[in-house]
């Protein structure tokens, strides 16, 4: 018994290779001798064992891949459904705005064309910007431009597909302006081409709030497109004469469609003009 001992021990002490050999011969031996059926066990069961690991890295791999290439696929589509979302929006938004013109063109006399802004001066501040709309469609110099919002300016020069517009904040457009309570009539200007201020006389009455239309005089702009609100009321030079802070009902750097009044100037007006 003791010898039988030192013999397994002196095997296992040879190395895990002839274990291996003699467990791999043994069972070759068995296979020899068995039936076909207890054969195809046999090594169905070794092949199985020995690839399944390779099998199981390969199948993760390919199971990888394809989750990679389904995820890219919905990534692609997530993106095309954002980017269809923005056009709708973006059209739904501007079919409202375009509704609102074509109702507040039916208040005027006058024919109206509407037109987008395509760009705009690139100083350091907005006073005039570019239309997509010229002589081709019936435009000239000195046409009334305003907004469902009220007044923008006016056409300040002309070519055959785009004009430019002369906006109320540039300091070389001067307009004359009615207090809608008051019936007031006061003089517009900017002021450095930022803000917009107006003098009227001491004893109007008009107050903060109050709203600002055009007059009518001048012979440019028809009279009652609103223009903006007085923000507060100053003392001026002249002890008759205060000036008034107006906040225009336009975010002129906001503007993407307005529309022009296809109104000339009056003779009078234009025999100044030249």
């Amino acid at each position: 018994m003791f010898k039988i001992t030192r013999f397994l021990k002196a095997i296992a002490s040879i190395g895990h290779g002839l274990v291996v050999f003699i467990f791999l011969l043994f069972l070759a031996v068995i296979i020899r001798k068995a039936d076909v059926m207890v054969k195809n066990s046999i090594v169905t069961t070794a092949l199985s064992t020995i690839f399944y690991p390779v099998q199981s890295v390969v199948s993760s791999i390919d199971d990888f891949y394809g989750k990679s290439i389904e995820n890219e696929q919905l990534k692609r589509e997530n993106a095309k459904l954002r980017v269809e979302l923005f056009r709708a929006k973006e059209g739904l938004q501007e079919l409202s705005r375009l509704h609102k013109l074509v109702r507040f063109e039916n208040q005027w006399d006058y024919p109206i064309v509407t037109a987008r802004v395509v760009g705009r001066n690139p100083g350091r501040f907005l006073t005039t910007f570019i239309i997509n709309r010229g002589k081709n469609h019936g435009l000239k110099e000195e046409m009334p431009v305003f907004s469902m919002r009220g007044l923008v300016g006016k056409i300040s020069k002309v070519e055959w597909n785009h004009a430019s517009v002369q906006l109320l904040v540039d300091p070389n457009l001067k307009l004359s302006v009615m207090e809608k309570r008051t019936r007031v009539i006061g003089f517009l200007e900017s002021v450095k081409g930022r803000n917009l201020s107006a003098m009227i006389p001491t004893n109007a009455g008009v107050k903060t709030g109050d709203t600002l239309i055009t007059s009518g005089l001048g012979g440019i702009f028809p009279k009652g497109i609103e223009v903006g609100v007085v923000d507060d009321i100053h003392k001026s030079d002249l002890e008759v004469m205060r000036y008034m802070d107006i906040l225009p009902f336009q975010e002129f750097s906001l503007l993407e469609e307005v529309f022009v009044m296809q109104k000339e100037p009056d003779w009078i007006v234009r025999e100044m003009l030249k």
